[in-house]
């Protein structure tokens, strides 16, 4: 299922990416180029895949995965606070 994760965006190296910030739940914060496509600049979103609807055992996170890899981890797959999560 497709959400948005709340996140911090700025201008990134070429004209169709930005650099993006993410909080997750194990590893704070990590970075990521995120095609144009993928973001909306005005709302601090970004796209990204829920891969479960199930939840972390406290129910605070869920699993997503990220339209790119990010600089700090070897997987798209992270868990991102539920409060920073938006369905369409």
């Amino acid at each position: 299922m497709s959400s948005w994760v709340k996140c911090s965006i700025e201008p990134g190296m070429f004209p169709d990416e930005y650099a993006v910030v993410v909080d997750t739940s194990e590893v704070g914060k990590i970075s990521l180029f995120a095609p144009e496509n993928k973001v909306r600049v005005e709302q601090n979103l970004m796209s990204v895949q829920r891969l479960n609807e199930g939840n972390d055992s406290n129910g605070s996170s869920v699993l997503v995965r990220l339209p790119a890899q990010p600089f700090e981890i070897t997987s798209q797959n992270v868990r991102v606070p539920r409060e920073n999560i938006f369905s369409e």
